[in-house]
């Protein structure tokens, strides 16, 4: 009897889970769902669904319309009691399709778009107020060009606003032009003033530049130097200019350095007269090149010659320099300037013994040195007139 219910016994898949299971069985052994008795199989298509359904889930064939069931056979074993799944008092209704968050998704998504756009068109608001701020303080075209060009649609006003003005420039570019062609200084220096704020302005004050230089090394004169640094003391050449102006100094007398000499040896000759040897002294060098034929010499021996100028015969002793300087500046050592100094000098005496000479007349050959000191002297008597 037992194997005869065997051979009717089937394996089916639970139509709950999905788990293999005898369709003798009472209950599923993995979801508890009731099986023998309250399962069928679809005639059509094999399905395996439960009975209480009206149609096949998979083919849709009515259940009502199904043949008749084979028999299944009847275990003769102990009752079993099966276990029955309370009944909901109330069969839950098909879920309704909600598009809440659907619709949430899509606001979201929009007010994230307009936030984007928002920050895109502020950037490009301020970049164009930066890029125009800049061109309407360029005198370049071309900075100009550039932002006509990067902003076609964009802020009519400031378009309008760097149109014009790149329209002022191309004028004076063409402006510019002829000045350059005509050569004129004169019209290049009435440029410059007339358009301050000319893209050429520093090219026009850089070729005044240039042309008051090269007039300038035409003549080569102290006052033309001087003038030139005046008129460009930041310029290109003022430097050289300067270089030039010192080079003169060292080698062209100036009228505060005639002075100097002169006022040197008038107080060497006033010392001599009143025998006063330490202002004699104080207007030589320490030590002379040559002093009266003597080189090499040294304060001592101009302090022996005022002791051997006055014999004793001589009651009285005068000299006075003629005016007829000769002064020639030389470069000495360390930048410094040497003079070689020449003039002439009369001497006259008072004697006691009257066949002597009363009166001299003096070649003065001498140098000074750059600190204003009395370097060699030398003294030549001439044939008296």
């Amino acid at each position: 009897m037992g194997k005869a219910w065997l051979g009717f016994m089937a394996i089916i898949k639970c139509p709950e889970c999905g788990h293999q299971v005898s369709d003798m069985a009472p209950t599923c052994p993995n979801c508890g769902v009731e099986i023998a008795g309250k399962v069928v199989k679809c005639p059509d298509c094999g399905e395996i669904y439960f009975r209480n359904q009206m149609l096949c889930p998979t083919c849709h064939r009515p259940t009502t319309s199904t043949p008749t069931q084979r028999p299944v056979p009847v275990r003769h074993t102990e009752p079993i009691t099966p276990v029955v799944k309370p009944k909901p008092e109330h069969e839950p209704e098909p879920e309704k399709k909600s598009y809440t968050k659907l619709i949430v998704s899509l606001v979201i998504a929009l007010a994230l778009c307009g936030v984007v756009a928002f920050y895109y068109n502020d950037m490009n608001r301020q970049k164009e107020e930066a890029d125009f701020a800049l061109a309407a303080q360029s005198t370049d075209p071309l900075v100009i060009e550039q932002y006509l060009n990067e902003h076609k649609d964009e802020n009519p006003e400031h378009r309008d606003s760097l149109q014009a003005r790149l329209a002022v420039i191309q004028e004076m570019d063409k402006e510019w032009t002829d000045v350059l062609v005509s050569g004129s200084r004169d019209q290049i220096e009435h440029y410059a003033k007339t358009h301050p704020d000319s893209p050429h302005k520093a090219e026009a004050m850089d070729k005044l530049d240039s042309m008051d230089f090269a007039h300038v090394m035409k003549d080569k004169t102290m006052d033309a130097f001087a003038l030139y640094v005046k008129q460009h003391p930041n310029g290109r050449f003022v430097n050289d200019a300067q270089a030039a102006i010192d080079a003169i100094k060292m080698t062209q007398l100036q009228p505060e350095e005639t002075k100097m000499v002169k006022a040197l040896f008038k107080k060497f000759f006033q010392s001599v007269n009143s025998r006063n040897e330490g202002g004699m002294l104080a207007t030589v060098a320490d030590q002379l090149t040559s002093f009266l034929g003597q080189a090499s010499a040294g304060k001592a021996d101009v302090a022996t010659f005022l002791k051997k100028i006055y014999k004793s015969d001589i009651t009285n002793m005068n000299w006075h320099i003629i005016d007829d300087y000769k002064i020639e500046k030389k470069a000495g050592t360390k930048g410094a300037a040497d003079y070689v100094v020449q003039f002439t000098a009369e001497q006259n005496i008072s004697r006691t013994d009257a066949t002597q000479p009363t009166y001299n007349r003096y070649q003065i050959s001498a140098t000074v040195s750059s600190d204003g000191k009395i370097s060699g002297l030398n003294m030549k008597r001439m044939i008296n007139p």
